[in-house]
């Protein structure tokens, strides 16, 4: 099965939320490891020690996410269910 090797950033914010970003899509981890490295460490932003790179393998043409979710907006039927 074929593989691609998302890069994301976490910058953790002073009010303890994340700011999560996704950098890039690539062919295999060390591509995603040398962009990493020769471009995103290199940036303003990125290159601070309040965040960190995180590289997730996932398979190209599957299903990530099996299940709905809610919010604090759902409504109370729609989280008992």
């Amino acid at each position: 099965m074929k593989s691609a090797f998302l890069l994301f950033h976490t910058h953790h914010m002073p009010d303890g939320t994340d700011d999560d970003k996704i950098l890039g899509v690539y062919s295999s981890r060390q591509v995603a490891e040398e962009r990493r490295d020769t471009k995103y460490r290199l940036l303003p932003g990125f290159r601070e020690p309040d965040g960190e790179f995180v590289i997730d393998e996932y398979q190209v043409d599957q299903d990530n996410w099996e299940e709905g979710f809610i919010t604090d907006n759902s409504t109370e039927s729609e989280k008992n269910t």
